[in-house]
């Protein structure tokens, strides 16, 4: 009985002096508190049982730059733009129909990010202009001075335009908040002409639909040069692109400078 005794005696003040480390440890995580955000900075203040504070004041800058060098300072991939053009310039020229002028591009980017608020996207990709006369019995034709619109003489034309296909690149800083929500980008990029051609529709006595085609470049710039912007609202991102040089070789055309705009998916 006595053995026994013994035996309980220091389990029991074991165990007690374990319940009350456990009291005592929950009692110190009680007395943690997140105060308040102040710079970017989250302050944290530990009440310590002699009545005094401890201040930690935790950034997190520092937090991201610890997680940004865990993880890939680059991106790439495909991205696809789905957009309409337009130019302008000479007044006299045919009014180009937003709706039906695509602006559809293939590009592969490679986007480095140095820092949290900033990156540099370049791409390489295929671009096509596509611009849609208003006037649907007004067709382009390739004249020996250059070229020439003409009301075709059937009176009966639903589709008119010329197209054009470029391959590009771009180079476009950004910059961005900090929580990602809202980017904006300037950049130039240049383009080699791929191809081109004039293409008019229209329907014969009989009511049958006909297709004319000018094949080949329907003098368009066989380069082409502008500046794009890139803007980014939470999932969102709109393109817009202006074409310092004109739309037409030198004295083959009107004197036009293209734009270009819509989404990037």
């Amino acid at each position: 009985m006595k053995t026994t005794t013994l035996i309980l005696i220091p389990l029991l003040f074991l165990t007690s002096l374990g319940f009350a480390q456990e009291a005592d440890s929950a009692k110190q995580e009680s007395l943690k508190t997140t105060n308040f955000t102040l710079f970017n900075t989250d302050v944290i203040v530990y009440k310590n049982a002699d009545g005094t504070n401890t201040w930690e004041f935790i950034s997190k800058d520092d937090e991201y730059k610890e997680y940004y060098s865990k993880s890939n300072k680059s991106s790439n991939g495909l991205t696809f733009d789905i957009g309409i053009n337009t130019w302008i310039g000479d007044d006299s020229a045919p009014v180009v129909k937003p709706w039906g002028s695509w602006n559809p591009a293939i590009n592969y980017h490679y986007t480095y990010k140095p820092s949290k608020n900033f990156n540099l996207k370049s791409t390489i990709g295929v671009s096509w202009y596509n611009f849609k006369f208003e006037d649907r019995n007004l067709q382009a034709l390739r004249g020996d001075e250059g070229l020439v619109f003409v009301e075709h003489p059937s009176g009966a034309g639903t589709k008119s335009k010329i197209s054009a296909s470029y391959a590009n690149i771009t180079v476009v800083p950004t910059v961005k908040t900090s929580n990602g929500n809202f980017s904006f980008g300037v950049g130039p990029y240049a383009g080699y002409r791929l191809g081109g051609r004039g293409k008019f529709v229209y329907r014969d006595p009989q009511g049958n639909k006909i297709k004319e085609f000018q094949m080949g470049n329907m003098f368009a710039s066989n380069f082409r040069y502008g500046l794009r912007a890139e803007i980014c609202v939470a999932d969102v991102t709109l393109y817009f692109n202006y074409d310092l040089n004109e739309t037409f070789q030198e004295n083959k055309g009107p004197k036009l400078n293209a734009l270009s705009f819509g989404f990037i998916l």
